[in-house]
């Protein structure tokens, strides 16, 4: 039966390849026959479409039939012009969008004291600008105050060049910079950087801090770093995070005792239902199992085997003066699992009742569990396909992406 299952399964996974290898030459196939018809069926063509203002020349490659005779030639396309009429409109268009601009953030240009924000582009407007002033270190060309404004104000002239297609057009304000507003926290900052730079008078490795300001006291401190409370947050989280972790582990941990002693049940049941035949009491059948089992881990230093356990644990109980019956029950209540429990009652009714039937009734679970066997491999082996499934579609994926790019790229 087990070189049977083999085959079938081997015969499973060659059918599996199989069909992997015709539909990844069926996909990639139809796939680059169907590049090639596009290719060879290139629509004609009376135009070229010119790159937008701006984009430079393109040049665009050609099948030309002439005479009988197909030559492959390249044609140079410029790019878009635009007629003096639509350049004004474009012109004109980013002028009144510049208006409504600082209108929207409520400029008022006879009381700047702060930064303002030159748009650097058009939305949607081939229209390219540039920003200028007469005064840049009153007002520099990114819009940005400078420090040495007098308190009584200075006029200047803030310009935006436009162009576009050839001509050009000028956007001009006339606006008064005043000293920039500057907040309480701002205001002190300035002073101790203006005492600092007095005291140290820019010589020496250090600079000295004024000790006063405005006849008020000053101490300094740098701001911490905020690791120590950094590393206390992560050590609290991790340390908390150690329980969740330890429950999942022991969740994980029983959930493989309880399929370890499913596997090997069937084969007590089987073993025991052999020694019953060999003329063995239900007694001397487990004690026989607990030895060969510690025979075996000693001989072959094979791992601890829960279900074994919990039977050599049993025999050890009943060599210490409990009784039979309790020992296979408390036996049924330790694996927590219906198959031993079913096995604990067997064996406990068999005691009580004097079953003659017993060996009868362990041949029928013995039947019952290595069909279950049976189910709990087919289980695993449709989990196990289903893992590949993922690896299996990524190598689909990467070996289509290797006979399509090239074939783009060449199309293209």
């Amino acid at each position: 039966m087990k070189f049977k299952f083999l085959k079938k399964f081997e015969s499973g996974k060659k059918k599996r390849e199989v069909y992997l290898a015709l539909l990844i030459l069926t996909a990639g196939n139809t796939m680059g026959i169907s590049v090639v018809l596009s290719e060879k069926s290139g629509e004609s063509t009376q135009y070229l479409e010119r790159p937008e203002y701006g984009e430079g020349v393109r040049q665009e490659e050609l099948e030309a039939e002439a005479g009988g005779e197909t030559k492959t030639i390249q044609i140079l396309v410029p790019e878009k012009r635009y007629t003096e009429k639509e350049t004004a409109a474009y012109l004109q268009g980013a002028e009144d969008y510049l208006d409504s601009y600082f209108e929207k953030k409520e400029t008022d240009w006879k009381s700047i004291c702060r930064d303002l924000e030159f748009p650097q582009e058009i939305p949607d407007s081939p229209v390219q600008i540039s920003w200028d002033t007469d005064k840049p270190e009153i007002l520099d060309w990114e819009g940005k105050l400078g420090e040495i404004t007098a308190k009584s104000g200075e006029d200047v002239k803030i310009k935006c060049r436009m162009a576009f297609n050839g001509q050009e057009q000028v956007w001009e304000k006339n606006a008064t910079v005043f000293p920039k507003f500057l907040t309480d926290t701002e205001q002190f900052q300035q002073k101790v950087q203006e005492e600092a730079d007095k005291n140290s008078k820019n010589t020496g490795d250090v600079l000295y801090l004024p000790q006063k300001i405005n006849g008020e006291k000053i101490t300094y401190k740098k701001p911490g770093d905020h690791s120590g409370w950094l590393l206390c947050l992560l050590s609290t989280v991790l340390g908390l995070g150690i329980f969740p972790l330890i429950k999942e582990k022991e969740k994980q941990k029983e959930a493989d005792r309880k399929q370890e002693m499913k596997r090997d049940y069937p084969d007590i049941v089987d073993r025991l239902v052999l020694f019953l035949r060999a003329g063995l009491n239900i007694r001397k059948s487990m004690e026989k199992l607990a030895a060969d089992y510690l025979k075996m881990r000693k001989n072959y230093s094979i791992k601890e085997k829960y279900a074994y356990e919990e039977i050599v644990r049993t025999c050890r109980e009943m060599d210490h003066g409990v009784y039979e019956a309790e020992a296979y029950e408390m036996l049924g209540r330790r694996c927590a699992l219906p198959e031993y429990k079913v096995l604990s009652v067997l064996l406990v009714q068999n005691l009580k009742r004097g079953n003659q039937n017993l060996l009868e009734l362990l041949e029928r679970e013995a039947a019952s569990a290595s069909e279950e066997r049976k189910r709990q491999a087919r289980i695993r082996g449709e989990e196990a396909s289903t893992k590949l499934l993922l690896p299996m579609i990524m190598q689909l994926t990467v070996v289509l992406i290797i006979l399509i790019v090239p074939a783009f790229l060449n199309f293209f």
